[in-house]
């Protein structure tokens, strides 16, 4: 009776032991190589050895993991297994390890020894372990431009942010717009995530106020010597900006800027029309639209026009005086037809809107008028008189 040849005895056929572990060794060997490109258990016969491994962490993106619940740490398992106990012995195959972070790769081997060893060969696996639980720092947002007046913004603005990571790196941040409303202060957040998905946000205050000022009540008083711009904004606090013109003039002449309510212009000549352009600006630089006034003169004086002068309400009549006067003498004529006379005993005449004359009633009716002025010397009896001049002006229908 022949005996059958005992394991690891000479022969390596198939059907013998030693060949079926020989076969098992090189098939696991390969599928050693597959675990280290694939980073996973080999997966093979039966009755080869097998891990699994696992990790008790956070999972994050792009392979890593953030930490765990109790810190920046994550415990890696070895489910390690040999069902047909070829394996003489194994290292680095602990059931648990802790693997600290940040770290942007932590390599585990578990290596199984086959027997006979130590000629039997041997099995590796590999896993390689990534651990981020920091989210970035330094994250900043940068508005697109700076604020456009006095700290506020006054149309739409775009914000980006950024910011740095030392272990995983910066995948991605964030950017937003914004385009109102109307808010002290408006806010707008973003941040930034790093590679294995941690996040850090923060906020950007700003002002924004991108409505006009509402201008209302503009109106213009003329005065003996000065014209009184008066207007009304939404806030007292919005800044008003005046201009005029003179009719005849090319030129516009810049008068006034500040917070207030009135102006009173007092650099104005006699028998002048002019027209006021008034706007106003608020904190944000945001402007109102400009409305003109237009200020007729209270005072017309005689000969100094190129022009007729459309005259205020209830005008002043002045004249130049003369050396040796005692008196002068004022005649008004409207449509050729002399309304009223007067000695008056200075150099001007401030007409009234209604009077009687000569036994009549009159009143200053919108139309053209032309006045005469005297000089008087001596009593009035004597009826010296010696012309000054003459002119016109014109009464609008207010």
């Amino acid at each position: 009776m022949s005996r059958r040849p005992t394991p690891w005895q000479g022969g390596s056929s198939a059907g013998t032991s030693r060949g079926l572990v020989t076969k098992l060794i090189q098939a696991s060997l390969v599928l050693s190589v597959l675990s280290l490109v694939l980073g996973a258990a080999p997966v093979s016969a039966d009755t080869s050895p097998t891990v699994s491994p696992s990790v008790d962490g956070i999972p994050g993106t792009n392979g890593w993991f953030r930490g765990s619940s109790g810190g920046n740490f994550v415990y890696f398992h070895w489910g390690y297994a040999d069902p047909a106990n070829l394996v003489d012995h194994t290292t680095g195959c602990e059931p648990v390890y802790r693997i600290d972070g940040p770290t942007v790769g932590t390599t585990e081997t578990c290596t199984a020894y086959l027997k006979p060893f130590p000629d039997g060969g041997s099995i590796q696996w590999t896993r390689t372990i990534k651990v981020d639980a920091s989210p970035p720092t330094s994250v900043a947002a940068t508005p697109s431009r700076g604020a456009d007046s006095n700290g506020w913004y006054n149309h739409s603005l775009s914000v980006s942010w950024s910011g740095s990571d030392a272990t995983s790196g910066i995948a991605s941040c964030t950017s937003a717009a914004y385009q109102g409303p109307d808010a002290a202060p408006a806010s707008l957040s973003g941040g930034c995530t790093d590679v294995a998905g941690n996040s850090s946000s923060t906020s950007f205050a700003f002002q924004y106020d991108a409505t006009p000022p509402q201008l209302s009540s503009v109106s213009v008083q003329s005065t003996d010597g000065a014209n009184v711009v008066h207007w009304k904004s939404s806030s007292p606090n919005d800044v008003a900006a005046i201009s005029r013109v003179a009719r005849g003039s090319r030129s516009e002449r810049s008068l006034f800027s500040g917070t207030a309510a009135d102006f009173v212009d007092k650099k104005i000549q006699d028998g002048v029309e002019y027209r006021y352009n008034v706007r106003t600006v608020d904190q944000a630089g945001n402007a109102s639209q400009a409305r003109t006034v237009l200020a007729l003169p209270k005072v017309v004086s005689l000969g100094k026009n190129a022009y007729t002068p459309r005259t205020a309400a209830q005008p002043i009549l002045n004249w130049p005086a003369r050396q040796g006067a005692s008196y002068y003498h004022v005649q008004l004529f409207r449509n050729g037809k002399r309304i009223l006379a007067a000695w008056p005993l200075k150099t001007e005449l401030a007409l009234r809107q209604r009077w009687r004359w000569a036994g009549r009633r009159y009143r200053l009716a919108p139309a053209q008028y032309a006045w005469f002025v005297w000089a008087g010397f001596g009593a009035r009896t004597a009826a010296r008189y010696k012309l000054i001049g003459h002119s016109t002006f014109i009464v609008p229908a207010h």
